[in-house]
Order: C-alpha cells, then sequence, then structure tokens
C-alpha cells in the first residue's frame, strides 16, 4: 500500500512510519526536514516531500498516486478558539478534502481523548471538549465523517491519550513529560516528592498506539469509527514516581495532598473499540519503568 503520513518525523508519527515500515507498506513523509530522523533518511521505502501543512503544493505532491493518508502532524497546540481553528483544525480540513479529490481510499486521522474531554460512558463518539486544543480535534473528527461520507471513503479516528516512549529509530525524536523528568531526577537526588491524591490516567507506548493505525489501515471493512488508545490500566503519577523510586534505589519519600478527588477505578477510560475490534488490551507498566530508566541516562 502506499501511503502519505503527515508528522512522520515527530515522535508518535516516528513509531507510525516504523511500523507501517515492517508491513511492507511504501510511505510519503510530508516534512519540514527530511533530515531530521537519519533512520528513515535513505530507507528504500521512504520518500520525503518538503513542506508543511500549510503547503498545498506540496501535500498534493505527496497524495497523488497514494491508497491511504495517515494524518499524525499538530500544527497548533494553544491560543485562543480562533487560532485554534485557523492553525489546526482548517489546514486538517484542506488535507481532508485534498486527499479525497486525489481518490485516496482510506484515512486514519490522530485526534486525542481531549475530544471527549473526560472519561466517556462509552467509546463510541462521544464528546464534549473542554480545551480549544479539545473542541478543534473533535470539530476536526467532524469534518473528516463528512468529506468521508461525501466522497465514500473509507475514514477512521485513533485518540491516544497520554503517549511516551523513547526513539524508536536512529535519531528519532524524544518528547518526555518534564513531570516524568523531574521526578525521575528527584528520585536520582533522594528528593521529597509529592502528589495529588489519585490525580494520573490511563498511559499508551507509543508503540501499541502505533499498531491501532496499521490495522485499521489493513481492514477494507472498518469505516466511520473512533478508537480511543490507552492502556487498560490506570496509574497515578504517584505509583509512576513510586517506580522511578524503585527503579534508582532511591531513598526518596513520595507524599500525597489529599485534595478531594474521587477515586477513579480501575479504568475511567473506556477502550473497548480497540478491545472487541482488535482485541487489544494494553498494558503499559513495563514500557514505563523502561522509559523512566532511560530518562535517569540523559543527565549521566
Amino acid at each position: 500500500m502506499n501511503i502519505f503520513v503527515t508528522g512522520g518525523t515527530g515522535f508518535i508519527g516516528s513509531y507510525v512510519v516504523k511500523e507501517l515500515l515492517s508491513h511492507g507498506h511504501a510511505l510519503t513523509l510530508l516534512a519540514r526536514n527530511a533530515n531530521k530522523v537519519p533512520g528513515f533518511t535513505g530507507h528504500e521505502r521512504i520518500r520525503f516531500v518538503t513542506g508543511t501543512m500549510g503547503d498545498s503544493d506540496a501535500i498534493a505532491e505527496g497524495l497523488e498516486g497514494q491508497d491511504a493518508c495517515v494524518h499524525v502532524a499538530l500544527s497548533w497546540l494553544d491560543g485562543t478558539a480562533i487560532e485554534n481553528a485557523v492553525n489546526e483544525t482548517l489546514p486538517s480540513i484542506r488535507l481532508f478534502q485534498a486527499a479525497a479529490e486525489a481518490g485516496v481510499g482510506k484515512i486514519v486521522y490522530t485526534s486525542s481523548i481531549a475530544s471527549f474531554g473526560s472519561a466517556p460512558n462509552d467509546d463510541r463518539g462521544y464528546i464534549k471538549p473542554s480545551s480549544y486544543y479539545g473542541a478543534t480535534k473533535a470539530a476536526t473528527e467532524a469534518y473528516l465523517m463528512a468529506i468521508a461520507q461525501q466522497y465514500r471513503l473509507q475514514a477512521n479516528i485513533v485518540r491516544p491519550g497520554y503517549t511516551f516512549g523513547n526513539p524508536c529509530v536512529e535519531g528519532g525524536p524524544l518528547y518526555p513529560d518534564l513531570k516524568l523528568v523531574r521526578m525521575v531526577r528527584s528520585a536520582m537526588a533522594n528528593e521529597p516528592m509529592s502528589f495529588v491524591k489519585h490525580d494520573g490516567t490511563q498511559f499508551i507506548w507509543a508503540g501499541d498506539l502505533a499498531k491501532v493505525y496499521a490495522e485499521l489501515l489493513h481492514s477494507d471493512e472498518l469505516n466511520r469509527g473512533y478508537y480511543t488508545a490507552v492502556s487498560t490500566e490506570f496509574r497515578t503519577w504517584a505509583e509512576i514516581a513510586q517506580m522511578a523510586v524503585d527503579l534508582m534505589g532511591s531513598g526518596s519519600r513520595i507524599v500525597l495532598e489529599d485534595k478531594g478527588r474521587p477515586d477513579p477505578g480501575a479504568m475511567p477510560i473506556d477502550v473497548s473499540q480497540i478491545k472487541q475490534t482488535f482485541g487489544f488490551a494494553f498494558k503499559a507498566d513495563a514500557y514505563m519503568k523502561e522509559h523512566l530508566r532511560y530518562l535517569g541516562t540523559l543527565d549521566k
């Protein structure tokens, strides 16, 4: 399959590219800098088109002759409601429209759990964003579904949660959460750490997330689906910090602040769609420990 990928040299995108290459696909990557990830440069099944999400000519060139489009790139993350709509939603709509007009048969869009704002009762498309970022993701989802219906193409949406991981290829990007970096440094320095009781989420390793994209692209039947991609395990930040303490052999003391947060239970974010559709029930603890170990080597 020939697949056009936006954001392929970014953190999540690099994992998606690596996964798709493992299945033998030929990829065209839209990138500002074709040399950003040395592990992809010169690959026999990777072609680069230089440009940004605002470059209509580059996108048209990249979409020519493609069977599918995977949109991972994030153009905008902050600002006003209007700025988010203009700088993030609109370029995505233009991409989907261009893909449809170019005859691309499949589109997979990277949304976010922010599109539904809080843990949903079911994983069927419910949205109630509480931030402009969530709103732009939700709006882009809606436009993709409408364009897909008008052009009779296959479209599916992946909603990742908190995604983490080490670089997956030579020169691959690393965007670690500063909270994780700080807790590793504190553990190495035997410093006390304080966290809010019950504050946490369902993490997902980027390698597991990438598998969802591959499965959607390989199916000719799945269409107009919303796939929340997180692990089945809820972990608090305090539990992650304890992992760091144990891994580093640290004497750090962890203090919990009770701010009235309710116990979220075992799995507040519904992941029934990826379980029922693909049989996926991701667990993140082992990968999180590997990531914390890696972060511990960065300051040495």
